[in-house]
């Protein structure tokens, strides 16, 4: 019988309140830290409500991989939790891949993980990460170059991902299994130091812990703090970005009217960025925020423009939109674009929804709703008629919008740029009648 409560020596019992009454899935590799993890929640499943189901990856890496995959049936034959088994390729996978061994088990073992998941109905995958797994993924991220992001390390709970034996000591949890009777599998390749896990884990870390013998536990703390301080610059990112806004797919934006921090306004040009962007780009980008104007190629089908108030990012070659004919009294749908919805009405100027304009109706015979084509002209109010691209310059359009501006136009006559003005032709006359045209996009 499974001892109820049961904790690892020296450490508080494991917080287990995020999957209360839920269904969970155990990564279940046969290593002393899973194994500790799965005797815990099934320790723990009366107390907790829980639905346990575990689940073991074999990637086909290690001859003797056939035993783990054993073991892992008998221990939860004895902890009775059902057990689901999948053999993956990784080796084969990598080469066809030109991918490293570790990237590739990590993301065939994920996918398969969630495809369990969803089999069994699951809402949460229990994984076994403990303190001092927190300390090398930090020590990584540090590796890289990595800002707070990278010192917050692993959350206990990320999406779909939990992680309950953050707290723990790695020789706590083995200390536990020692104490109860259970065994484990050990995996030999966690030994060698070919990658930078290992090599952090087999040498950096005992070296750190003779200088510092807090060393882990400090790490711990340190990601803990950094996690509090990026969810606070996250949220702050969040309302400065709430001011921004997108056009898509022709283009997104930040605004630069109120320009914040520089930490926020990093990880807005992240945000808002369509692409990947590298540390180098980002300090190009920062730097283009604090000009007025300019443009900067981003690789591949992307650009940054800085116009007017705003920091832009939009594709060297905007999609191409098709046209649909008007209807007077009803829906006109453009795809990518928007909607006009017509009717007739009385004949009133609109003074106060720069969406929505009452047009003569006689002048629209044949019209369209579409986007900027080459040779567009258009006869403002009390002006006379210009190449639609001079009419984006006066209205002070910045570029990048152009392309996504909505047009009703008849030929290459333009009768309404959409949320900035009409054609003399198109104005209401005495005696004319009347059609309201609202834009939605």
């Amino acid at each position: 019988m499974l001892k109820s409560n049961a904790k690892p020596a020296g450490m508080p019992a494991p917080d287990f309140s995020a999957a209360r009454g839920r269904r969970v899935l155990i990564a279940l590799s046969g290593g002393a830290d899973s194994v500790a993890l799965a005797v815990l929640l099934a320790e723990a499943q009366g107390d907790c409500a829980l639905r346990l189901f575990a689940a073991h990856v074999d990637h086909g890496i290690r001859p003797e991989s056939g035993q783990d995959a054993a073991f892992c049936r008998d221990l939860c034959a004895q902890l009775g939790i059902p057990l689901y088994c999948a053999r993956l390729d990784v080796p084969g996978e990598a080469r066809a891949q030109g991918e490293g061994l570790e990237s590739t088990a990590r993301r065939l073992r994920y996918a398969q993980l969630r495809r369990f998941k969803a089999e069994v109905g699951a809402e949460l995958i229990a994984l076994a990460h403990h303190m001092d797994d927190q300390a090398e993924t930090v020590l990584m991220h540090l590796g890289r170059g990595a800002g707070t992001r990278g010192l917050c390390g692993m959350r206990a709970l990320s999406g779909d991902l939990w992680r309950p034996l953050l707290g723990f000591r790695k020789a706590d949890l083995t200390a536990f299994l020692r104490a109860r009777g259970f065994a484990w599998r050990e995996d030999y390749t966690n030994g060698v130091a070919d990658n930078p896990r290992n090599a952090i884990r087999l040498h950096v870390l005992p070296a750190l812990e003779q200088c510092y013998p807090q060393f882990v536990p400090a790490v711990a703390r340190c990601a803990s703090t950094a996690q509090l301080e990026d969810d606070c610059l996250d949220a702050l990112t969040e309302a400065y970005l709430a001011e921004g806004g997108a056009l898509e797919p022709f283009c997104r934006w930040i605004d630069l009217s109120r320009p914040p921090h520089r930490a926020i306004l990093r990880r807005a040009i992240l945000r808002r960025c369509p692409a990947a962007l590298t540390w180098e780009q980002v300090n190009v980008l920062e730097a283009l925020c604090a000009s007025n104007r300019g443009k900067i190629d981003l690789g591949v089908d992307l650009c940054a423009e800085r116009a007017g108030h705003r920091l832009y990012f939009a594709p060297k070659h905007p999609p191409q939109t098709e046209s649909a004919v008007l209807s007077l009294n009803g829906v006109t749908a453009l795809p990518l674009v928007g909607r006009v919805i017509a009717a007739p009405c009385a004949a009133e100027p609109v003074r106060d929804d720069p969406m929505r304009q009452v047009l003569n109706p006689a002048a629209l015979t044949g019209a369209q709703l579409r986007t900027r084509r080459p040779g567009d002209r258009i006869r403002p109010l009390g002006c006379g008629d210009k190449l639609l691209s001079d009419y984006f310059i006066d209205r002070k359009v910045d570029r990048p919008l152009r392309d996504a501006t909505p047009l009703i136009a008849v030929g290459n006559r333009v009768h309404w740029v959409c949320g900035y003005g009409i054609s003399q032709e198109a104005a209401l006359t005495p005696g004319c009648g009347a059609v309201s045209l609202k834009f939605e996009r």
